[in-house]
């Protein structure tokens, strides 16, 4: 083995271009496999907020029919906040009495980018307040939820059968 004047290897030392085509064809494939993944998590906040509101409005519905309770669900698209109120027996608002209907199911960066209802029309900025009776829903109702990366879920609630859906996209209504 031949040895330099300083006593190292002649040889050189290095990746050969065979090793560095390897490592950028694997680290391809990892990022491949990974960036949908680390999209997802961006997309994450308003596709929950919307499957949470749905849940809201859903169990609203219920919560109203079975107990023969009246309630508003208060929409405020200034302050970004859906909240419910129950009504007492002479009208008055109050908290309810259950802690899931307490609590806002807007999540992160979620933006409510309108309300529609029959009654209303398109509502874009305000607090809207829909009643839900011992009967439930009494319109259709449909929210759009986005965010500032142009993630958009439609959530439409339908009163005759108490249907709640979610769908991906900016929709009039869902079929």
């Amino acid at each position: 083995m031949r040895t330099s004047v300083t006593g190292t290897s002649s040889s050189t030392q290095g990746f050969t271009l065979l090793e560095l085509m390897v490592v950028l064809v694997i680290l391809t494939g990892v990022a491949a496999l990974a960036l949908p993944r680390i999209t997802a998590l961006f997309d994450n906040d308003v596709r929950a907020s919307a499957r949470t509101t749905a849940t809201l409005l859903r169990y609203l519905e219920e919560r109203a029919i079975v107990g023969r309770t009246s309630y508003r669900l208060k929409v405020d698209l200034n302050e970004q906040q859906i909240r419910v109120v129950q009504l007492s027996g002479l009208g008055e608002e109050q908290s309810p009495d259950d802690p899931f209907l307490a609590r806002n199911p807007l999540s992160g960066a979620t933006r409510i980018a309108d309300l529609t209802s029959a009654r209303l029309g398109r509502v874009t900025s305000g607090t809207v307040s829909i009643p839900y009776g011992p009967g439930g829903l009494a319109e259709p109702l449909v929210l759009r939820l986005g965010e500032t990366n142009g993630r958009q879920y439609t959530v439409q609630a339908l009163p005759v059968n108490g249907s709640v859906k979610v769908a991906e996209g900016w929709l009039e209504s869902i079929q």
